[in-house]
């Protein structure tokens, strides 16, 4: 079975690293994916096309220019039935909206998208008219896997019942954590060296809600904790978090070193992670860090109280509140044992229920009911 899996990347985060994982994992199934990587004209080799390349997976690479481009979906399209896939799996909503809307008597591939989850903007902007546009889509869908029970209920889908819906929670291989500190970022690690080390990573936007948890650890600096975090990621609120940063007098404190590839690797570093989303799916890197056996605070959105079972794995706090993150972290910060103990409880459950091997056997169930129906 020849899978065509379409994706516009942005670096190297949770949707990008979950693909690849599925990639690795269908080819041992017998599979034989592409990945398929869109962009805009002038646009570099993407990190996902790099990794992808370097881990020895097939990669077809597209530029077009931006918006909804029939004649770029076309063309992707043309490919497709040229080298005989099977299907097309869309992870985003440009693949959704590319192929949601060509005929199917045109189309005659099958198509399964993944949703991943939402920026929820909240403003009229070109991207919550794509999001609008990738709504609509869905019904046209031959198959739409979210990644966690939560999201059945998210207004989005709220006209479900004209959706063949299914749920697949995201899954990780077991992680080969990097033992040789010489490969890794000199600056991250010297920065780790003391104190207690709270650790994020992710894209520096609105929707990650990095600046509730700069202003939580600033509580806790004012209290005279001896504490410092680090956020990897990049993004177009870099600036704003820089301003923050600087007015609260914690340049010394925080560090935001850019993107980094592999950003798991620094887990290890961290007395505890936190992730501080407004919203979100299912996060890749919580299930990398409850592998690492680290402690966990996280926001009670989309999938995240499900997997860290309502807050027995790990704290859970209200999204864009300040004073829970910081009264979360202090909790653990002082508590040595909780610490321990739900870091425990939620490697246990990430080993057992959040597999790659088993993600990638569930999606093998979901392209054989649609391509026997087709």
């Amino acid at each position: 079975m020849k899978i065509l899996h379409v994706i516009d990347s942005g670096g190297l985060y949770g949707a990008e690293i979950m693909l690849l994982a599925l990639a690795a994992e269908q080819i041992k199934l017998g599979l034989d994916p592409t990945i398929c990587s869109i962009g805009e004209h002038n646009i570099p080799e993407k990190p996902l096309e790099t990794e992808a390349v370097n881990r020895g997976f097939k990669v077809k690479i597209f530029r077009m220019r931006s918006g909804f481009n029939l004649f770029g979906a076309l063309k992707i399209l043309q490919f497709a039935h040229s080298e005989y896939f099977n299907l097309i799996h869309s992870h985003g909503y440009k693949g959704n909206i590319f192929f949601g809307f060509i005929p199917k008597r045109i189309r005659k591939i099958p198509l399964v998208s993944t949703l991943h989850g939402w920026t929820n903007t909240g403003t009229l902007n070109r991207m919550k008219i794509y999001e609008w546009l990738d709504t609509k889509s869905l019904r046209f869908i031959d198959a739409v896997v979210v990644v966690n029970k939560a999201m059945f209920s998210t207004p989005k889908l709220k006209n479900k019942s004209t959706i063949n819906l299914f749920t697949i929670n995201n899954g990780i291989p077991p992680l080969n954590l990097n033992t040789h500190h010489h490969t890794l970022d000199k600056e991250i690690i010297d920065f780790c060296r003391d104190g207690f080390i709270v650790g994020a990573i992710g894209r520096l936007s609105t929707e990650k809600g990095f600046k509730y948890l700069i202003e939580a650890v600033s509580l806790l600096v004012e209290k005279g904790v001896d504490i410092k975090l680090v956020i990897i990621g990049e993004g177009n609120k870099r600036p704003e978090l820089k301003l923050k940063i600087e007015e609260l007098n914690l340049s010394d404190k925080v560090l935001i070193p850019g993107y980094r590839n592999s950003a798991n690797q620094y887990l290890p570093f961290f007395d505890l992670f936190v992730l501080s989303s407004l919203t979100e799916g299912l996060p890749i890197t919580l299930l990398e860090a409850m592998q690492s056996k680290i402690p966990i605070i996280a926001t009670n959105v989309g999938g995240i109280p499900e997997v860290l079972v309502n807050g027995n794995a790990g704290i859970l706090s209200p999204p864009s509140s300040t004073n829970s993150l910081a009264k979360g972290i202090y909790s653990l910060y002082k508590d040595g044992n909780l610490s321990k103990e739900l870091a425990a409880k939620a490697w246990q459950i990430v080993m057992k229920e959040y597999t790659s091997s088993r993600m990638a056997q569930q999606y093998c169930d979901i392209y054989n009911k649609i391509l026997n129906l087709n």
